[in-house]
């Protein structure tokens, strides 16, 4: 009788066996979520370590290999479960991103597995909340290790739906959509990785966070259904080995993914002497910024940025984003040092701070910050000449170097009291819960790429976004929005969350513009978000967003006219001022602005053109 692999062994005994059935032979241990709908599974298999992850009776990832390599030995192959031990938690804590109180609730397991043949012991911690999983390894080590790979897989459903873009350095890929079945072995994702399960039982997201010390995880498919997890290069380390979190989040709609708060439920929390206040450290202000690298509307000069400057205070904007080239300037041979600090003071006049920017690496004739004196000196005097934050760019990788630049980065920057948003960077892990201070980072395929794709902009809110904040630099008046319609660069001011919200638009434009008011008021944190059900994927993001007692109702539209009937239910009680800006066939850059007054009771048809889009305010009364 010819043998099955292991893998499709355990697939074909998934298929036909109660699940009981199925791993009585192997004592299970299960994780069940606190609403009890979310299990995850542990089970061992021939001496190898799998689990599975059920929702509502169904499996949403199939059995799966679990394990590392360290120190050329497989952790992943066991005998025996050893003692379970089991705890719960459920509190909330103030969050700053697609809502203002995060949730973390979740029952826990410390599984320890004993080794088989030469391999060590080790546990796996897994946590189920009622939108997800996190798991990860601890192997007890005592003196210098090496961590090779990852070999967690995730075996998803036949029939599946995935969205995933294949760019694991900056993460700057435009998102494709196949059929599981279609995507071919040796093809990399960026996480997260989004799925949409057959016959409408939700979705999936594969990510990972509470990355501190560890190379970064991407993913691979290895064909049959399979993505692995890929580490980019090897982790070194002393004494014992914990990985970051692999999470998979599950939700019934697209809702639940979005507001998903474990990215950061497993990021360690902040230092309570650094910021004393957490996310409301005073120093710490989220804020918008005018940018001029995409606003056509002159160089990186001295008395270009004074004039940036003055637009921003003429707009209400807190912020003036220095990009490269201010450590060239000499006007009137001053040291480029000294002409910052004109400009600090020019700005501070107008009550506008100013952000500069910095490259990670040597540049241009300019030593970079890897360098830890150099780094925290460059810091010291950016901090001395009144620079509020940094840009820093060129990462261009998440190898454990970078990693542990991030954290070095962002401590040395919050003892100075310093922003810090990344450029040239990988996805967000969970980084700005343990340091408030990062506001923002690339790690986006934004407008910067200068072609604009309304199919990834209505992609972007359900899979990328769901890591974390992203430096998109939304808003053009410019051709690099070809495309797309004003109505829908406006909806992405109010889609595409960071903290630090650099505008790309030039500042005269907006000064100029019907939409101006609606610009220069939109928030940048949310104490709120839902995603409408109109919403899918690449075709179509509607969201409702408060900020206080004001609503936003955002619409990016993909490629295809659409008519969508909204209903406002969302709203409080009592009557809205609205200020709503929409399409208008024929004409892309319509920005008429229309007020009304609405309630919860009243209705909206959006009628989207192709690459179309949709904002409102609605202000209470």
């Amino acid at each position: 009788m010819r043998k099955l692999p292991l893998f499709g062994f355990a697939l074909l005994l998934s298929q036909t066996l109660p699940i009981h059935h199925l791993l009585a032979q192997t004592k299970p241990t299960s994780v069940l979520s606190p609403d009890k709908k979310l299990q995850v599974e542990l089970f061992l298999t021939q001496g190898q370590l799998q689990y599975r992850v059920v929702y509502k009776g169904k499996a949403v990832v199939e059995p799966s290999t679990l394990g590392l390599q360290v120190d050329q030995q497989k952790i992943g192959e066991g005998r025996a479960f050893g003692a379970v031990k089991r705890t719960s938690v459920n509190e909330t804590y103030p969050w700053r991103g697609v809502h203002s109180k995060a949730v973390n609730q979740y029952n826990q397991a410390i599984v320890p597995v004993q080794g088989s043949g030469n391999t060590s012991g080790f546990q796996v911690e897994t946590r189920v909340f009622n939108d997800g999983v996190a798991l990860r390894y601890v192997v007890n080590k005592t003196g210098a290790s090496t961590t090779t790979a990852d070999d967690t897989r995730f075996t998803l459903p036949a029939g599946s739906i995935v969205w995933s873009q294949p760019d694991i350095g900056n993460y700057e890929g435009k998102y494709q959509k196949q059929r599981i079945e279609d995507v071919p072995a040796g093809q990399k994702a960026g996480p997260p990785l989004t799925v949409q399960l057959p016959n409408k039982q939700g979705y999936v997201a594969i990510t990972e966070g509470g990355l501190t010390d560890f190379a970064g995880m991407s993913l691979v498919a290895e064909g049959q259904r399979v993505f692995k997890a890929h580490l980019t290069g090897d982790t070194k380390k002393t004494g014992s080995v914990e990985t970051p979190w692999r999470i998979i989040e599950v939700g019934s709609d697209l809702n639940t993914l979005v507001n998903c708060d474990i990215v950061h439920n497993v990021s360690p929390k902040p230092d309570p002497k650094l910021f004393p206040q957490g996310l409301a450290t005073s120093w710490i202000k989220p804020g918008k910024s005018v940018w001029s690298w995409l606003a056509g509307n002159g160089g990186v000069t001295f008395e270009n940025m004074k004039r940036f400057s003055q637009w921003a205070g003429q707009l209400g904007i807190q912020y003036n984003l220095v990009d490269e080239g201010w450590s060239r300037w000499n006007d009137g041979g001053k040291d480029p040092w000294a002409l910052l600090q004109e400009l600090v003071t020019y700005s501070d006049a107008q009550k506008v701070k100013v952000w500069v920017w910095k490259a990670y690496p040597d540049h241009d004739g300019t030593p970079g910050l890897k360098d830890p004196t150099a780094r925290k000196a460059f810091f010291k005097r950016c901090k001395d000449t009144g620079v509020v934050g940094l840009k820093i760019d060129f990462f261009d990788t998440e190898s454990q170097e970078i990693i542990d630049f991030y954290q070095a980065a962002l401590h040395d920057a919050a003892e100075l009291q310093l922003m810090l948003d990344f450029h040239g960077a990988n996805k967000p892990t969970g980084e700005s819960r343990t340091w408030p201070n990062e506001l923002s980072r690339e790690g986006v395929r934004g407008l910067e790429n200068a072609t604009v794709w309304p199919a990834h902009n209505a992609t972007l809110p359900f899979t990328r976004y769901l890591a974390g904040h992203g430096d998109y630099t939304p808003l053009t008046f410019r051709d690099i929005g070809k495309g797309t319609t004003f109505a829908h660069q406006m909806a992405s001011l109010a889609t595409f969350t960071s903290p630090f919200l650099c505008v790309a638009a030039n500042p005269e434009d907006m000064l100029a513009s019907k939409a101006k008011d609606l610009i220069v008021n939109m928030p940048t944190v949310w104490d709120e978000t839902i995603v409408l059900p109109a919403s899918e994927i690449g075709t179509l993001s509607l969201l409702a967003r408060r900020s206080g007692t004001t609503w936003y109702l955002a619409a990016l539209n993909g490629e295809k006219a659409q008519s969508v009937a909204v209903d406002l239910g969302f709203l409080g009680t009592g009557s809205y001022q609205a200020a709503t800006l929409a399409d208008e066939a024929g004409n892309p850059k319509a920005d008429a602005i229309q007020k009304s007054s609405v309630s919860k009771k009243s209705k909206l048809t959006l009628k989207l053109v192709e690459g179309g889009g949709y904002l409102g305010r609605f202000t209470k009364e």
